[in-house]
């Protein structure tokens, strides 16, 4: 179950990427907020099941690091954001 988890948190996190590089931040932010639950679900899964190990929380920890790192490179520069939204 861990790893199901974790592979549509994955998901979820390239979804949010590709929408917030089509200029859907919205949908975006819907993604990764679910790809945050998607993980803090396998942390809780895993340590309701008592199998949270070295290995686990490794993969955890590189999961949400890639998450931030995705989010930080595809987040759009305020000043084009403002000129979308004068624009409209």
């Amino acid at each position: 179950m861990t790893t199901l988890t974790l592979w549509l948190g994955a998901l979820l996190v390239v979804g949010g990427s590709t929408a917030q590089l089509t200029h859907r931040s919205g949908a975006a932010r819907a993604l990764w907020v679910l790809a945050v639950l998607a993980f803090v679900a396998t942390i809780v899964g895993a340590m309701t099941a008592s199998q949270i190990s070295l290995r686990l929380a490794l993969i955890l920890v590189v999961a949400i690091a890639a998450t931030c790192a995705l989010v930080a490179v595809t987040r759009e520069p305020a000043k084009v954001a403002a000129a979308r939204r004068g624009a409209e």
